[in-house]
Parts: C-alpha cells; sequence; structure tokens
C-alpha cells in the first residue's frame, strides 16, 4: 500500500522541533473573503420558510432537535445492494413531505362530545367551535375552566380550580390564523395538577344541555324537568335548576321543530306544493299587512280535489262542522267539515286554520266550502253543528235525542209535547225545522 507524505508542519510537530503556532500561521494565505457550500438539506429549508411566524418557530425548533447522520460514500464498498443507501429522492417528491410536515389537524364536529380534547396547533372553523369543545372537555374529564378572554378574535381559557392551592398550569390561547379564515391554538399546556370535581355547572348552559337532550326529547317530548334533572346528575355528576332545565328543554324543542318564524316563512312553498302535487285543489292563504310593513299570517284554507270530489259521488249529504284549539307550539282555531261515507265512516272534506274562532272566519270558511261542494244554497243538506246552543243543559239534550230516536209518529208528538210543557220556545224552534232531517220517524 502506498504511504501517504505527510505535510512540513505534521513533521516538525512530531519531532518537537520549532514553535507550532509560528508553523500553522505561515501555512495559512491571506484572503478578503471565504467560499461556503451550503448543503442542500439548509437551502431547501431556507427555501420553505413560510410567511406565519408561528409555523416557523414550531418548523426551526422540531428541525433543531434532529440529528442528521452522516454518511460516508467510501463505506458503501462492499455492501449488499440492500445495505447499500438509496439514491436521494427527486425534488417534487420532498417537497411533497414538507407539505404534509406543515399540515395540522382540523377539528371534527362530529365526534362526540366526551371524546372532543383540544390539540396544539389543531383549527377550528370559529371561537365558538373551539369553546364548545373545551366546556366538553372539561364536563368530561371534570377539570374546571373558566374562559378569560373569549370574543371573535382571540380566546383564553386557563383552570378555574384555587390558583394558591392548586396553581395548575393548564392553559389555552387560540387566535384567528393570519392567512386563511381558521380559528388555530396557538399556545397549550395540558397539565392539570388540581384535582377533579365533576362541578362544571356554569359551563352547562341551556344550549348546551338542550344539544345532549335531542334524542331524548324526540322519543319522549313529554319530559318532565325533575326527570331532566335526574339525568343530568347521573351522567353528568352535576345538579342544575328547575329554571335551566326549563329553558333547555325549549331550545331542544326549538331545535327539533325549528322556529315559528321559520315555518311561516314556508307557508307560500307549502301552498304551491300541494296545489303542484293536487292539481284542482282549493289553497286560499291570507295574510296581514301591518302598517310597519311586516307582514303576518292570518289565515289557510285547504280542500283536496280528490276528496271533494269523493264526497259529491259517494258520501251521504250530511256534513259536520266544528272548530278545535292548536295547543301546540303554533297557536291558532282548526275549523273543520266532516263528513260521512257508505260505509257510515269519518270523512274529512276540508279544514282551516285562522287566528280565533268567530262569524267572520266561519262564514269565509263555510262560503269556500259552499263553492267547492257545489252545494246550491244547501238544498237537501244536512249541517251539524254546535254554534247554535240557544236550549242548553242536559234536560234539553235527552229531551232532544229522545225525539230525535222516535220511530213512529205518535212517539214524535208525545215526545214533543214533554218539550213544550217545559219550554214552549224549544218546542216552536225545533218544530220550525224540517223533520225529515234529523228525526228518525220521518227519514
Amino acid at each position: 500500500m502506498k504511504k501517504a507524505k505527510l505535510p512540513a508542519i505534521t513533521l516538525s510537530l512530531a519531532l518537537g522541533t520549532g514553535n507550532p503556532y509560528n508553523m500553522i500561521m505561515e501555512t495559512v494565505d491571506e484572503f478578503d473573503t471565504i467560499e461556503v457550500e451550503l448543503d442542500e438539506f439548509f437551502k431547501h429549508k431556507q427555501g420553505s420558510r413560510c410567511k406565519d411566524e408561528f409555523l416557523n418557530t414550531v418548523t426551526d425548533e422540531a428541525l433543531d432537535e434532529c440529528t442528521i447522520p452522516e454518511i460516508n460514500l467510501n463505506d458503501s464498498e462492499g455492501m449488499s445492494e440492500d445495505e447499500a443507501p438509496q439514491e436521494k429522492q427527486s425534488d417534487s417528491e420532498g417537497d411533497d413531505e414538507d407539505k404534509l410536515q406543515f399540515q395540522y389537524s382540523t377539528h371534527d364536529s362530529k365526534v362526540k362530545w366526551n371524546n372532543m380534547k383540544p390539540v396544539l396547533g389543531e383549527r377550528y372553523e370559529s371561537p365558538h367551535q373551539l369553546k364548545l369543545c373545551l366546556k366538553n372537555y372539561s364536563i368530561s374529564r371534570g377539570y374546571p375552566i373558566r374562559f378569560k378572554k373569549c370574543d371573535s378574535v382571540r380566546l383564553v381559557a386557563v383552570c378555574a380550580s384555587d390558583l394558591e392551592k392548586f396553581q395548575c398550569p393548564f392553559v389555552v390561547r387560540a387566535s384567528r390564523m393570519s392567512t386563511k379564515r381558521s380559528f388555530q391554538i396557538k399556545k397549550m399546556v395540558e397539565q392539570h395538577t388540581c384535582v377533579r370535581n365533576f362541578r362544571s355547572v356554569n359551563l352547562m348552559d341551556p344550549t348546551w344541555i338542550a344539544r345532549q337532550f335531542l334524542k331524548e326529547m324526540i322519543r319522549k317530548p313529554n319530559l318532565k324537568f325533575k326527570e331532566m334533572q335526574a339525568i343530568i346528575q347521573i351522567r353528568f355528576h352535576c345538579k342544575v335548576s328547575w329554571s335551566k332545565c326549563y329553558r333547555a328543554k325549549c331550545r331542544a324543542i326549538s331545535l327539533i321543530d325549528g322556529k315559528l318564524s321559520d315555518h311561516y316563512v314556508k307557508v307560500w312553498d307549502y301552498g304551491h306544493e300541494l296545489m303542484r302535487s293536487n292539481p284542482g285543489s282549493t289553497i286560499q292563504i291570507f295574510v296581514t299587512v301591518n302598517p310597519d310593513n311586516t307582514i303576518t299570517f292570518h289565515r289557510v284554507y285547504t280542500c283536496f280535489k280528490a276528496i271533494k270530489e269523493g264526497w259529491k259521488v259517494g258520501c251521504r249529504r250530511v256534513i259536520g262542522l266544528d272548530g278545535s284549539f292548536l295547543k301546540g307550539q303554533c297557536k291558532g282555531e282548526l275549523l273543520t267539515a266532516i263528513g260521512r261515507d257508505a260505509n257510515n265512516h269519518v270523512y274529512p272534506i276540508a279544514w282551516a286554520v285562522v287566528e280565533n274562532e268567530n262569524k267572520p272566519n266561519w262564514q269565509w270558511f263555510l262560503e269556500l266550502l259552499h263553492d267547492d261542494l257545489e252545494l246550491q244554497g244547501g238544498l237537501d243538506l244536512c249541517v251539524i253543528s254546535d254554534q247554535h246552543k240557544v236550549f242548553s243543559g242536559i234536560e234539553f239534550k235527552n229531551m232532544f235525542w229522545t225525539v230525535a230516536k222516535s220511530t213512529v209518529e205518535g212517539d214524535f208528538k208525545l215526545n214533543m209535547e214533554k218539550i213544550r210543557e217545559v219550554n214552549p220556545a224549544a218546542y216552536d224552534h225545533l218544530m220550525a225545522k224540517e223533520h225529515k232531517s234529523w228525526c228518525m220517524a220521518f227519514f
């Protein structure tokens, strides 16, 4: 093997002669500049810096902690193909890896509430979404937190335990990103030194409770407030007031059924859809224009073409009229016209929703019903209604049904004489009506 020739400075040091410092300085030439060739890794690092200072800080710290292995190309001699170092990947593949390195997670709102957990760098749609995530985290883990700052620009959440007693370092700081429409956690200390107490009652506002009881309210709309209090105490280990349960139930019903204003806005679409799917039907919708130019719902009338044609062809000439209160979320009165089919079963003809039951609304309803059924002024028609209770009371009621169930004319006259003895006006009122329309003896 050929021996390498050592420089003069090395021989002098080896023999121990001469001043080493002077010898070294004699070998250094004067220079103005030094040309340094950067490694490809640091060139790419300098070129991939972004405008967000937060991302640069995080990535610089990560790169400082990592070590770059030194590879001696001469050592590859004698290695197998599997052990030999692979060739450097293309620039496009390296760029893809760097892009993946800066991808932060996005919050998934579909995750179950007790599995939500804030993560450093995670992005949120809005501060409200992050606040809901922190509420779920606090209530499920039992660690109390409070929001030191919470607005449209930034959010700061700290531990709500006694600072002098526990000195809990938990903190979450988030703000809007400078280049994207996202809300991101910029700083977070996840460690808790406090004690779990599961008493985050202040975080359990009516809106949060309403979201937890949506399924229960769908299955059991008449859920009582005491039952809600018992469920909350068992499920969340917290006690809430009766008034908070009341407000939570109202908001849950609003989330399920929607707001009243949203329902009334769709009345016109509802009417057009009925006309499209049932050609020839009668749909009348009326509104009221207020002095401030706002529009409010007044009344609506519905009569399907198939129903009115079926009544004309195959039902008896008997119509029952009645009204009932709407006791749900939407108040008002429901006016109905009911018939009897050939099997003596109930046959709905038309119905209307009005603000209250009065003479103008009944007149409007009956005029539309008259035109739809082509009643010709009520000829050969029996109308049953409870609007003319002139002679009320149990005694008059029993006497009337006795007369109505009379099967022969003699019984009819005998029972009518009993009514005249009690009240002659009632006798005259019944005798003025057509007997064959209400007494079995004349059917």
